[in-house]
């Protein structure tokens, strides 16, 4: 990034932009090795923090020279037409390709355009985490809504903050009380084992990113960085650091994860002072570190960085199948790469550049020229100058609403999520929700109603006015002193089965029945570990000796250790079999880790190993990866029961 009149460009700084963008691409890969790549948004936030504070102050000496206008015209030309080329494409691409997406993306891409995507994701409850479906290919554009809404304000404060204060070390230690205040602010939001969506879009809460950025430019400011060469021992002191805080930061982006408390409850605060460091140790004219960073392919990378994050998130979404979401195919990871970096090149060459350089209107101006002068463009320009029109007008048609989206088909998947409230019951007469044109209706005789959840904690099921006689009297999970037994069948039988679990459970509700008619099964579409806690005082009763315990969660997101630990507990006198999960989610592994903790650290827990079966076993599983057909639920089921010791 061109940093101005009277500086000095850094390469340092590009090759730190690269480690941040490789760490954001990994992340979104869902490569396991990598899952704290999230945080490369933090470096990013951090060092636009301090370059955009670095290019107002004035140097030693100079006094203030800076307009609004000219400041906030470089960040347009710097940002907006490569954003606005990206947004255009993408929407062209899910009109002509992913029509179901468009009522999604539509709204999307219009709150991208004026850089407010982040708050429309919050009060649309969009999860960054534990989104169902195809996420949104534009749902990284809340990190540049948030980057815009700082360079809106932070320029007027700033130049409020250096007319009211006397020495920069006043207003840098009010910046940095900001800061902490921000990072305060996130952790007292955060809920463990809730989504942390709203406190990982927001404005308010990660504000502090920035802010360090901000308070390191008033106290370490480039431009009055002295070019004399340092004595030896504050030069090796430096590069000790320098080496130090790259190395915490490179550690970070293996071993850190999303689900961690201490991410949202100062992991980040402290993330971004280690990143605060490094940055001071790389623009330092003395810097190693700096040197190292400066590496020519990291430096190509960092120049084109901006395009890289822009278009790395919807080839990744737009060019994933839903089943290789943590079962990678490492070829179409390379070609998707590929891509990434093509476009980016075209970006930075033929939009970023030239825009940066000449404006906003020249580049219109000769966009209308090539379209006049057709005949006597070069091929490369025929094509850039034809598809950017026909994008531009098939986006138009999708935003405006011209084009229409398609529905999906109504599968297997749709059909479990419209039993909102679904729960099996315990006789065998249970419709099936994977039946064409059926919904499952809740027993009466299940401890469940179709009522949320804390309805359900006070209050027992009774029968309805106009329900049709049951086929037995409705009672609360009766005692089974025969359950039905296949010949040949040594599995251990138990008096009395519970199964607690999600829409996977709803799915194999039927085949467990085979063997337990009267098993008691309790799922709920959507359902997480949290939610689930509420059930230990109505299903105490089965916490005997004899009988048997089936947990399926995980499938819609993460949970906390504490969380597990309480609803196992709840069960500690009787047998609990604990099923993993196969989900193509970010979270997967962190709560396939979780239950095999688990199982070894409880004896009466026995691990069902859903994961491996399902991972080679694609076909079990409908369109969304998720939810099962038929031969898939069957092949749970038995799973299941066969591990019955």
């Amino acid at each position: 990034m061109s940093q101005g009149k009277g500086h000095r460009y850094i390469y340092g700084l590009d090759g730190l932009r690269a480690l941040a963008v490789l760490a954001v691409i990994v992340y979104h890969l869902n490569l396991t090795w990598a899952t704290g790549g999230f945080l490369g948004v933090d470096i990013f936030f951090v060092l636009s923090g301090y370059l955009i504070t670095s290019i107002i102050l004035p140097a030693k000496g100079e006094e203030l020279s800076f307009t609004l206008k000219d400041f906030w015209i470089s960040r347009i030309r710097r940002l907006l037409p490569a954003a606005y080329v990206m947004i255009m494409t993408t929407m062209a691409w899910v009109v002509l390709f992913k029509g179901d997406l468009l009522s999604k993306v539509r709204g999307d891409a219009i709150a991208s355009l004026v850089y407010s995507s982040n708050w429309w994701f919050i009060f649309h409850k969009v999860s960054y985490f534990d989104s169902f479906g195809s996420p949104s290919p534009l749902k990284n554009l809340w990190s540049l809504a948030i980057e815009e809404q700082f360079y809106l304000l932070w320029p007027l404060l700033l130049i409020a903050g250096l007319t009211l204060f006397k020495s920069r070390l006043q207003f840098a230690t009010v910046v940095l009380i900001g800061a902490v205040g921000s990072a305060v602010a996130m952790g007292m939001m955060y809920e463990p084992g809730m989504d942390p969506s709203r406190i990982y879009y927001g404005t308010d809460t990660r504000s502090f990113e920035l802010l360090i950025g901000c308070f390191l430019a008033l106290i370490w400011p480039m431009k009055r960085l002295s070019t004399k060469k340092l004595p030896k021992v504050p030069q090796a002191f430096m590069n000790i650091i320098g080496c130090v805080t790259l190395l915490v930061t490179l550690a970070s982006f293996y071993v850190v994860n999303e689900y961690q408390s201490f991410v949202y409850q100062g992991g980040m605060f402290l993330f971004c002072l280690n990143a605060a460091v490094l940055i001071a140790c790389v623009v330092h004219p003395s810097s190693f570190i700096g040197k190292v960073l400066s590496w020519k392919p990291l430096r190509w990378i960092g120049t084109r960085s901006y395009g890289i994050y822009l278009w790395h998130y919807p080839v990744i979404v737009l060019g994933t199948p839903i089943q290789e979401i943590g079962n990678p195919v490492y070829w179409h990871i390379v070609l998707q790469l590929l891509i990434v970096f093509v476009l980016a090149e075209w970006s930075y060459r033929f939009v970023e550049v030239p825009i940066r350089t000449y404006g906003i209107r020249a580049f219109l101006r000769q966009y209308v020229q090539n379209i006049m002068k057709w005949r006597n463009l070069i091929m490369i320009r025929k094509v850039s100058t034809g598809v950017l029109s026909l994008i531009l007008v098939i986006c138009t048609t999708g935003i405006i609403g011209l084009a229409q989206g398609v529905t999906p088909a109504h599968e297997h998947t749709i059909k479990v999520s419209s039993v909102t409230q679904g729960v099996s019951g315990v006789q065998d007469g249970l419709n099936d929700p994977r039946e064409e044109g059926k919904q499952s209706k809740p027993d009466s005789s299940t401890g469940s109603s179709e009522q949320p959840p804390s309805a359900q904690e006070n209050q027992k099921p009774t029968k309805q006015p106009n329900e049709a006689p049951p086929k037995q009297p409705a009672q609360q999970a009766p005692v089974v002193k025969q359950p039905v037994q296949t010949a040949g069948t040594k599995k251990k039988m138990y008096r009395n089965v519970l199964a607690i679990g999600d829409s996977v459970m709803l799915d194999i509700a039927k085949d467990l029945r085979r063997t337990y008619p009267n098993m008691t099964i309790d799922g709920k579409v959507g359902r997480q570990m949290s939610q689930a806690l509420s059930l230990i005082l109505q299903y105490k009763k089965f916490n005997q000796k004899g009988n048997a315990v089936i947990i399926e969660l995980g499938t819609n997101g993460y949970f906390t250790d504490k969380q597990i630990d309480r609803l196992l507990q709840a069960f500690s006198n009787t047998d609990i079999y604990l099923v993993n999960t196969r989900v193509p989610r970010s979270w997967e592994n962190v709560v396939n880790q979780m239950i095999t903790k688990k199982g070894q650290q409880f004896k009466n827990v026995k691990i069902v190993d859903w994961h491996s079966l399902g991972l080679k076993h694609p076909e079990y599983f409908a369109k969304d990866g998720v939810h099962l057909k038929p031969t898939g639920s069957r092949a749970l089921a038995n799973l299941i029961l066969s591990s019955f010791k």
